[in-house]
């Protein structure tokens, strides 16, 4: 084997590390397709519903209270987002494991007939490791400041009538999340105890959020750089019948292959993409409130958090348009590739075999939001304007 492709084959070896930090992650769950663990998934995920059942409580006792219930929505909505995305990596985990049997199969470094398409889709992988660095970075500066909240920046003076639901009884103890707590919390022996008793749920929480979406970004940036192989592939067919019609055959055999992937994990995340739509939305309005409060207010602490926060969202929502975007994008270049090739040059039965491959490529891959919509650059603007304009009715209202 010549020292080049030694060399090359270097490169797809790092570049298939991202597959080994997802493992990481989903196995940390017990959803990793290739070696599931019922018991593991079942404690994080019980222990998850049940916390969020406390949340869903607190917003309903308090449901008049309307300053209130913007604090219980920042971390609700958050929550209950991260809720559907374990729900639907159980739900779809025998199908996206079927995905990352396929994806394991493109690591090779024979399978690339030259340095461009090497090039191309290492780059899209290199990506991927980059999104999942920055996400599991602002993931844990989120939850741990989140949680270490009520530590780092002071209680407010209580106001006389004001019942705290943090404690049940007083506004001394304040604790890191809205959870309704069924016993009162008036000493510091068990607001210790309670306070520890959700430290796990800064793990739950930050594995649930990270898996789903760095597996979201890294099988979608892993389809298209091999359709951007397989359009550099269409470009470059001959017109020689022999030649041609293998070549065809197996463009054709990948291409299905592709499509088939990125169908699967389309639907794998509809429901998962069309919560974080609905939930990014609220979340953008909500935490920009609470960035004006916070600063009108003088919390530096809770203004940090806050600012994390507000750029974990835009960090996650801005993956999703990117990634939805490169998808269609990708699918829209081997379209055209069908069309660039010499097809008007080839034999009759591989200019028949060329039409339906364009008639196919006429649908692009891409994200859909519960089948509603795609998820694409627009999707992001849109989303921004939307929030803005709910945080300017929200400031009036409050």
């Amino acid at each position: 084997m010549p020292s080049g492709t030694i060399q090359n084959q270097e490169e797809f070896d790092k570049a298939i590390r991202v597959l080994s930090w997802n493992k990481w992650l989903l196995s940390a769950l017990g959803l990793w397709p290739k070696n599931p663990n019922s018991l593991i998934f079942i404690v994080n995920f019980g222990y998850f519903v049940y916390n969020m059942l406390c949340e869903y409580l607190d917003l309903f006792l308090f449901i008049d209270n309307l300053e209130h219930v913007i604090e219980n929505l920042t971390e609700n909505m958050a929550f209950t987002q991260i809720l559907v995305r374990m729900a639907m990596l159980r739900r779809y985990n025998q199908q996206l494991g079927e995905v990352i049997n396929e994806a394991l199969k493109d690591y090779d470094a024979r399978m690339y007939r030259s340095p461009e398409e090497s090039k191309v889709f290492l780059d899209y992988m290199n990506k991927a490791k980059l999104f999942v660095k920055l996400l599991c970075a602002f993931v844990t500066m989120t939850a741990t400041s989140y949680y270490a909240k009520p530590i780092t920046s002071p209680p407010p003076p209580p106001q006389s009538g004001e019942i705290s639901s943090e404690d049940n009884a007083t506004g001394q103890f304040l604790l890191p999340y809205r959870f309704h707590i069924f016993h009162e919390v008036n000493d510091f022996r068990t607001y210790t105890i309670t306070y520890a008793s959700q430290f796990p749920f800064v793990f739950v929480s930050g594995l649930g959020q990270t898996a789903a979406d760095c597996l979201m970004v890294t099988l979608v940036f892993h389809v298209s750089g091999r359709l951007s192989v397989l359009a550099m592939r269409i470009s470059s067919l001959k017109t020689g019948a022999d030649n041609c019609r293998a070549e065809l055959g197996n463009i054709i055999v990948e291409h299905n292959r592709l499509l088939k992937m990125g169908q699967t994990i389309e639907e794998a995340f509809s429901e998962t993409l069309l919560a974080h739509l609905v939930g990014a939305t609220a979340l953008v309005c909500i935490l920009g409130y609470q960035l004006l409060v916070n600063y009108a207010k003088g919390q530096g602490a809770d203004l940090a958090t806050f600012f994390v926060f507000i750029f974990l969202v835009f960090l996650v929502l801005y993956a999703h348009c990117v990634v939805g975007e490169s998808l269609i994008t990708e699918s829209n270049k081997v379209c055209e590739a069908y069309y660039d090739c010499w097809w008007y040059e080839m034999p009759k039965e591989t200019e028949k075999l060329i039409i339906l491959c364009m008639a196919r490529s006429q649908k692009p891959l891409g994200l859909t939001a519960g089948k509603l919509g795609s998820f694409c650059l627009s999707t992001l603007t849109d989303i921004i304007k939307a929030s803005a304009g709910y945080l300017s009715l929200l400031r009036t209202v409050m």
